[in-house]
């Protein structure tokens, strides 16, 4: 067993699935977005609301690498017809 498959696995970089990650993480950034605006205007956002738009922001930079690591598998494999 591989002492990296942990980290590999928690990172995705080793998934069968990144397209469906990838959403999943684009789903979630969305979602943080949302709540840092319900926060902010309720006005219960305070110091620690911007750690929301730094996570939202880690999960749409690992989505884009998901995204582009689907478009290299997809052109390697074969397809019929």
């Amino acid at each position: 067993m591989d002492g990296y498959q942990a980290i590999k696995h928690i990172l995705q970089l080793g998934s069968r699935h990144p397209l469906q990650v990838a959403w999943v993480r684009v789903g979630v950034g969305i979602w943080l977005l949302c709540l840092t605006a319900i926060l902010y205007g309720s006005g219960h956002g305070g110091q620690w609301g911007w750690l929301l738009v730094v996570g939202s922001a880690v999960h749409f930079g690992l989505a884009y690498r998901l995204f582009r690591i689907a478009a290299k598998n997809a052109e390697r494999r074969i397809t019929l017809g």
